[in-house]
């Protein structure tokens, strides 16, 4: 069996089931995470010319930038047209750090809903198991969006999944949140090799790996949406 990185990244695809037999014996959760830090940073610095202007406007009529004066909100949309190199390097940096502490967090806590299903696992395991599942959503959605920012001028509209089927949405509407943040192909594939991952390297069941895998990433993706929703 091929273990090194390249070959655990073929399995991501074609042998899922082969990736978390690894993963069971050697975890090697940061290599995953440093591949997410370097795409999630590199999408931001590429796109921040993009977003932060888009970000301003859409945010504009917020209960929160209400309150802010209109020359204050021109500064700061100037700024973001044009951000200097070193906020742009800090901002880049920061995307991806925070993606990949994400990462590991919600390793933790699948880990923990695991073993209180009864899995047989390690958090070490469980971060191997997310970090490796996470390139899917993080690694290769992103890659897939990058050049569709690049084309429509636009980070919020784009969508891999079942927003892209409703075109015209006002990004900051519920349905679109919720079609954007549940509707994710990506994320879809992602959880399926998550499900895959904690049933062979935790032995559990099918149905017991899906509950603890698809009940805390349905709750703490409600806390974003929510949250967007109710000061957008």
């Amino acid at each position: 069996m091929n273990d090194s990185i390249t070959g655990r990244l073929a399995d991501l695809f074609a042998k899922p089931g082969r990736l978390m037999d690894n993963v069971a014996t050697r975890p090697a959760w940061w290599q995953p995470g440093l591949l997410v830090f370097l795409i999630m940073a590199a999408f931001t610095w590429v796109v921040s010319p993009i977003q932060g202007p888009e970000q301003m406007e859409l945010m504009r009529d917020s209960k929160i930038m209400s309150m802010m004066p209109e020359d204050q909100w021109q500064q700061q949309y100037d700024e973001a047209l044009d951000p200097a190199p070193m906020k742009r390097a800090i901002t880049a940096v920061g995307s991806g750090f925070t993606s990949w502490v994400m990462i590991l967090v919600f390793g933790f806590i699948l880990g923990f809903f695991a073993r209180m299903g009864g899995g047989q696992g390690t958090f070490k395991q469980a971060l191997g198991v997310v970090s490796w599942s996470s390139l899917l959503p993080f690694g290769v959605g992103v890659l897939i969006k990058l050049p569709l920012v690049l084309v429509t001028e636009s980070v919020a509209t784009v969508s891999v999944g079942l927003a892209a089927l409703a075109p015209g949405l006002d990004p900051m509407s519920p349905l679109f949140q919720i079609l954007n943040s549940y509707g994710d192909f990506f994320t879809w594939w992602g959880l399926f090799v998550l499900v895959v991952g904690f049933q062979r390297v935790f032995n559990m069941s099918r149905g017991a790996a899906a509950v603890a895998v698809l009940l805390p990433w349905a709750l703490l993706t409600a806390i974003p949406v929510g949250l967007t929703l109710l000061f957008m």
